[in-house]
């Protein structure tokens, strides 16, 4: 490792966090670890786990400033009080106090493209994002009692509801009843009978969001099997990020044929993606061009020069949250 000056780049949700070294053109060493999304796992858990994720980096150089794409950062005063988290972690990992960018995580995947493009995530949260030029729209992304429709947590909580309604007699036998008993048996071991396994499981968690969250692969297990209450959540999920792609496509005026970016662990899988994808189509027109954002690098370097253009940072700055120092001079540029 030479010692140029480097960058810290932090990209996290509310079940993972990717942290990088890197300079204007490239990555040069990351860590991923757990969520660092103080309303997913306290503001201690995530101030220690993003320490720890700093200090497993190479420190030879100069770091000259950090820029983090959050899903924590939901509204511009969380951005602020996600910059001083950093700050007070790269403090606990021996970093100099430093030029910070906070914004939200679906921003850089809305800046690989140079053309108007419609970014739809969904992992453990939702959050949709248009862009057209300097025109930016954003939806969702106020946390799962506010929002996050057709996320993770929202499809796992809908399918663990539906689960105790199967028991009670209230609902439909469904196959997510034997997954739910699998995931109880591997997440605390508690023994009895499910229903009281269930409620130990999820009120005796210290992070329940990203708990919760982790049932959601078990629901697309078992719609790929067959079972129709599991297709039917999917089928719900899929209308609600379609609904929020339209949205935001709207009102940031994409034309048709808009390219259509989709991130997040959800849509990595074609048994959300495949019917997501025909909605949208119905509503958007079937000339849009989807492609998944599988590496949050690319994205997060363009977030990076961005910072550097006072007039897109202003654009930016007026439909997202964001939380911007100065950064430092181009004479610092690697």
């Amino acid at each position: 490792m030479t010692d140029h000056p480097y960058w810290l780049l932090i990209e996290g949700g509310g079940s993972r966090t990717w942290v990088a070294r890197a300079t204007f053109e490239a990555v040069t060493a990351e860590q991923e670890g757990a969520s660092t999304n103080p309303r997913s796992v306290g503001s201690d858990q995530a101030h220690d786990t993003l320490a720890g994720l700093i200090r497993q980096l190479p420190t030879k150089g100069g770091l000259q400033g950090v820029v983090a794409a959050h899903g924590a950062a939901s509204t511009t005063a969380c951005a602020d009080e996600f910059a001083a988290l950093v700050l007070r972690a790269l403090a606990a990992a021996g970093q100099p106090s430093v030029p910070v960018l906070v914004t939200n995580d679906i921003v850089p995947p809305s800046l690989l493209d140079d053309g108007p493009v419609c970014v739809v995530i969904c992992g453990t949260g939702t959050g949709f994002a248009a862009r057209n030029g300097h025109r930016w729209a954003r939806a969702s992304g106020l946390e799962w009692l506010l929002s996050d429709e057709g996320g993770g947590h929202d499809l796992a909580a809908r399918a663990l509801r539906a689960a105790v309604r199967a028991l009670d007699g209230r609902g439909p036998a469904t196959a997510i009843v034997d997954a739910a008993r699998r995931w109880c048996a591997a997440e605390s071991g508690t023994p009895g009978p499910l229903r009281d396994a269930l409620f130990h499981t999820v009120h005796a968690s210290p992070a329940p969001k990203p708990l919760v969250a982790s049932f959601a692969p078990l629901v697309v297990d078992a719609a790929r099997g067959g079972d129709a209450v599991a297709a039917r959540l999917l089928d719900d999920a899929a209308r609600e990020l379609a609904l929020g792609a339209e949205a935001v496509c709207r009102a940031a005026g994409l034309p048709a044929g808009a390219d259509l970016v989709l991130s997040g662990s959800l849509l990595s899988t074609d048994a959300l993606r495949e019917p997501f994808l025909t909605q949208a189509r119905a509503r958007l027109g079937d000339k849009m061009a989807p492609r998944v954002a599988d590496a949050p690098a690319p994205g997060l370097l363009r977030l990076l020069a961005l910072w550097q253009d006072p007039a897109a940072l202003a654009a930016l700055t007026r439909s997202m949250p964001v939380h911007a120092t100065a950064p430092p001079s181009q004479g610092a540029r690697p």
